[in-house]
């Protein structure tokens, strides 16, 4: 069983039913067997809205839905929105893109958010890594997680380049998980990308989620780069599908 638990509708396409079949093949090439996407916070978006998204893949067995969502983008009406669809069963998870937006992910603002998938039990996913990656640095992730303890969040793409800070900073956070979207990008970083995950996922191996970031990214390249990774059958099995099964409660 594989999970991809990160992916975004592609955006070489036109209309969200071709995007949709885009996905959908590439699945199918890859033996992908279930994904979660990921909306943009913006209410208008070539890997589209929440609006967008959660209505391409309603009731739809094999892909579920994040919601994005961002304080500086009709909050309040978006905040509604959400709790509709967490209330319906048509997302699983809420995302804020930490760093694409200039907000930190202990900023009050965001409270609301949290407020809400606490309530719903339901993680809370943030962009890291890359340019601007200040908003969602590891000391400050571990600074949110140690004051909501209730909340379940994932913090995707391992704050890459920087895994290894990342791991060791919030290696004690037991209510933060590590997607690994993105990670697999450079080929030039594969080797200590693959050694950073493989002796971290020996330490935590209930805390890796396999992600691809498809739609910007290869969803092959990480298939590639997770079948190498020196680990157990049960760890294997626990990355590819049975903590994302148990994070987003699939």
């Amino acid at each position: 069983m594989i999970i991809d638990s990160h992916m975004h509708l592609p955006v070489d396409f036109t209309d969200l039913a071709s995007k949709k079949r885009a996905l959908l093949r590439e699945m199918s090439k890859n033996r992908v067997d279930r994904g979660v996407v990921i909306a943009d916070s913006e209410l208008e978006s070539v890997i589209g809205s929440v609006k967008d998204c959660a209505g391409l893949f309603s009731g739809d067995s094999v892909i579920k839905v994040v919601a994005g969502i961002s304080p500086l983008i009709s909050f309040e009406e978006q905040l509604r929105f959400c709790r509709e669809l967490l209330e319906n069963g048509d997302i699983i998870g809420l995302k804020v893109y930490t760093g694409h937006e200039h907000f930190y992910c202990t900023d009050s603002s965001l409270f609301p958010v949290y407020d809400l998938a606490a309530e719903f039990r339901v993680p809370v996913l943030f962009h890291t890594g890359w340019d601007e990656a200040q908003y969602a640095a590891p000391e400050k992730m571990r600074e949110l997680a140690q004051s909501r303890r209730d909340n379940t969040f994932v913090y995707c793409h391992c704050f890459y380049p920087e895994t290894d800070k990342c791991f060791e900073v919030l290696g004690g956070c037991g209510n933060v998980y590590f997607d690994t979207s993105s990670v697999a990008d450079d080929s030039g970083r594969l080797t200590e990308v693959k050694v950073s995950l493989e002796k971290a996922i020996r330490l935590m191996p209930d805390r890796f989620i396999f992600g691809s970031d498809f739609g910007s990214c290869s969803q092959e390249a990480h298939l590639r780069l997770a079948e190498s990774l020196d680990i157990t059958d049960v760890q294997r099995e626990l990355f590819m599908h049975r903590n994302s099964e148990y994070v987003y409660r699939l």
